[in-house]
């Protein structure tokens, strides 16, 4: 049997995913329900529909990833085979609800050019900050 939360209480991967992805679910179901009441019914922009509709579709798939999430959570004699194989299904789900966050630049980009370009150059200087971190916790861990 596999015991999927610590022993020791403290929060575990899972538990951040979880906020991650309901932070995203948040995201896409804002940007859903408010872009999709904007846009004209009669000649709609076709980049803003396109980016809905893989809003729209990312949310299936995070709504599996929280069901899959609970059940390992909370199952208390999950199989091996069964843990791995609904871990591998999650990592899809993840995957999915990231690759969502695509559409939300693009929509920042369909807002405006200066929101897109400001949301694309925050994404690059948190990408190299991050890296940055990453870099100096692994000196200083080899240090030790």
């Amino acid at each position: 049997m596999v015991v999927p939360i610590g022993e020791d209480g403290e929060e575990t991967p899972a538990d951040k995913a979880w906020a991650i992805h309901a932070a995203i679910i948040g995201l896409n179901t804002g940007n859903l329900l408010f872009r999709g009441l904007e846009l004209d019914p009669d000649n709609p922009e076709m980049v803003t529909v396109a980016c809905l509709a893989i809003l729209a579709a990312a949310l299936p798939f995070q709504a599996i990833f929280f069901l899959i999430n609970s059940y390992i959570q909370e199952a208390s004699n999950v199989h091996e085979m069964e843990y791995v194989m609904l871990q591998r299904l999650s990592l899809i789900c993840q995957t999915i609800s990231y690759l969502s966050l695509t559409a939300i630049g693009i929509l920042m980009f369909e807002t405006h050019v200066y929101v897109g370009g400001s949301f694309f150059a925050g994404c690059i200087i948190a990408f190299f900050l991050l890296r940055t971190a990453m870099t100096q916790a692994e000196t200083l861990s080899s240090v030790r």
